[in-house]
């Protein structure tokens, strides 16, 4: 039931407490009626409005959902006393939860504040079932529920600590440009770009069913490699690199553009990275078979280039040392009496992350609700598949 799902995904707990004690003076000032006080401006039929305009003067205090059917508990006491004193067959007045504009933006402010126009109506129909659940668990008293009570004392802790998290994440993102100058010139090398162009030699196959022929296949490379040096075309040798291995596949292409050290599995990252422009690296072994690289050519990115990678790299790194200071500042110790004397956990000596959070991947996969810092740029796989 999707008002479960918003359940999961934020805890309303003090909003909503703060939407139910704004609840009576709402349904009397903001009513639906309550625009039509003010000055207006020359009568217009409302189906010639656009609803853009109309939402524009939609003020804070006005009413934008009424739910009728929610009654505080002295309200029905309280409607029927102000009937007229001889009007014993007088009905108390129906009661009403008003959310104005200003609530709702509330929360939306709180859940989603980058969600679209069109989706408002959704959230504010999951808003409002949540009060209506919500009103009725009140009244059902399971607010005095010893469980009820520990889940929602765990919810507000995790609440903090969320917050709290993606606060440290925002400070530490905020890197000074000496820092990132300082660190792109310790770092030159990681910015070091290369032009390649390379060929896939696949293992040897000889006879069906039996293993490739190792022996062979480093022969066909190392051939490979020799016209390589010799200046002939790429391409070409691909091609005759999957004929001589008798391979069925499609020989994958060549031109594998610009790349950077980090791209490249860590066998090949020196090898071919230590080549000159124009030098042809040695046949380079792997498990699925051979690659040779030619360096087309060598140049060093500019900082204006790396600049926001380099500021969320360092950013990450002061996020998780400042969540290490943090974890190993408090010590725990656990009664082995109650839990047993097994072997203590992979993080012993520091205290687990608080629910909710992720101190040791920071905004890896940040929830929808939490913004986070802009991913790392991430290597490109291993060159155990031909394809670039």
């Amino acid at each position: 039931m999707r008002v479960f799902k918003l359940i999961s995904v934020i805890c309303l707990g003090s909003l909503m407490a703060a939407g139910q004690a704004t609840s009576s003076q709402s349904s009397t000032s903001a009513s639906p009626n309550a625009q039509a006080q003010k000055p207006a401006t020359p009568a217009k039929s409302s189906s010639a409005k656009p609803k853009s305009a109309e939402s524009k003067e939609v003020g804070s205090d006005a009413a934008v959902v009424t739910i009728k059917g929610i009654c505080p508990s002295s309200a029905p006491k309280a409607a029927a006393s102000k009937t007229a004193a001889g009007s014993a067959a007088a009905k108390p007045a129906a009661c009403e939860k008003v959310i104005t504009k200003k609530e709702l933006e509330q929360v939306i402010d709180a859940v989603r504040p980058n969600i679209q126009p069109a989706q408002r109506r959704m959230l504010a129909q999951q808003y409002a079932e949540l009060l209506v659940i919500g009103d009725a668990a009140s009244k059902a008293g399971l607010e005095k529920d010893p469980k009820v009570q520990e889940q929602l004392r765990l919810q507000k802790l995790q609440v903090l600590a969320s917050s709290y998290t993606r606060k440290m994440q925002e400070k530490d993102a905020e890197v000074p440009q000496a820092d990132i100058e300082k660190y792109y010139k310790d770092n030159s090398a990681r910015y070091e770009e290369a032009k390649l162009l390379r060929i896939y030699v696949p293992m040897v196959t000889t006879e069906e069913g039996k293993p490739p022929d190792a022996a062979a296949t480093k022969a066909l490379a190392e051939k490979v490699r020799e016209r390589a040096a010799a200046g002939e075309d790429f391409d070409q040798l691909q091609k005759d690199a999957f004929t001589g291995a008798n391979s069925k596949g499609t020989p994958p292409s060549t031109d594998m553009g610009e790349r950077r050290r980090s791209s490249l599995p860590p066998k090949q990252e020196e090898p071919v990275f230590s080549l000159k422009a124009g030098e042809v690296s040695p046949a380079l072994e792997e498990t699925s078979g051979y690659y040779i690289y030619k360096v087309v050519s060598k140049e060093e990115v500019p900082l204006d280039k790396v600049h926001d990678e380099i500021k969320g790299t360092l950013g990450r790194e002061r996020f998780r040392e400042n969540m290490e200071k943090m974890r190993s500042s408090a010590t725990m110790t656990f009664n082995d009496a109650y839990f047993g004397s097994g072997a203590p956990p992979a993080t012993a000596g520091a205290p687990a992350p608080p629910p909710g959070s992720s101190p040791r991947a920071p905004a890896a996969a940040p929830e929808a609700t939490t913004p986070g810092m802009p991913e790392a740029p991430k290597p490109a796989p291993p060159a155990s598949t031909p394809n670039k």
